[in-house]
């Protein structure tokens, strides 16, 4: 078993026309459960894994086909040992959908229209050969001053980047549609810093 993973839950059953493993465990902030049954026929049998939605359901992220497993997996009995008989495979399904799960996220492509607004910011901040680099402290400093960084295109082609607005504020909300609702106060970083001292 991974180490970082985290054992939950466990369930086997046996009887005359089949048998179950499930097990649950915690990865990385998420419930992965493994489940292999193992029918009298190949057509019965399933092995999957799943991970727990933010909406509690779950979605299959692997599975096995039963003609890689089925053949080498004891015949149904009220007698067999599910836990033995499928702990195998219950093992590398959670270990392959741990291994989805870690993969690292896919980049976000920023599109030509946000490129070329970006572009403008910088030349319309720092002249038209503008330079400006960004320090990992700088990008740390602003998730934790401020709103969350916002980016609306809007119909007539202009793009507004803000950190001003709370996210379900009017504007936010309606793309920009509509006004500010007034209250989006944020704490200018002076005052946060003072009031830290004290």
């Amino acid at each position: 078993m991974n180490a970082s993973m985290t054992e939950r839950d466990e369930a086997t059953g046996a009887t005359p026309t089949s048998y179950h493993h499930i097990r649950v465990v915690e990865f990385a902030g998420r419930t992965l459960r493994a489940c292999v049954e193992r029918g009298y026929y190949i057509n019965q049998s399933f092995a999957v894994a799943e991970v727990l939605s933010d909406q509690m359901t779950w979605t299959s992220i692997a599975a096995d086909a039963p003609g890689n497993w089925w053949h080498e997996t004891p015949r149904p009995s009220a007698d067999v040992h599910a836990a033995t008989a499928l702990g195998a495979l219950t093992e590398r399904l959670l270990g392959r959908a741990a291994e989805i799960l870690a993969a690292p996220p896919s980049t976000q492509i920023v599109s030509p229209h946000v490129h070329g607004a970006i572009s403008a910011l910088l030349a319309t901040t720092y002249g038209f050969d503008g330079e400006k680099r960004i320090d990992p402290d700088d990008v740390v400093w602003a998730y934790h001053h401020g709103g969350a960084l916002h980016i609306l295109e809007h119909p007539d082609g202009s793009v507004t980047f803000t950190k001003a607005h709370r996210g379900d504020c009017p504007f936010i909300a309606t793309a920009g549609a509509q006004d500010c609702d007034d209250e989006c106060v944020f704490p200018h970083p002076a005052e946060v810093n003072q009031q830290a001292t004290h």
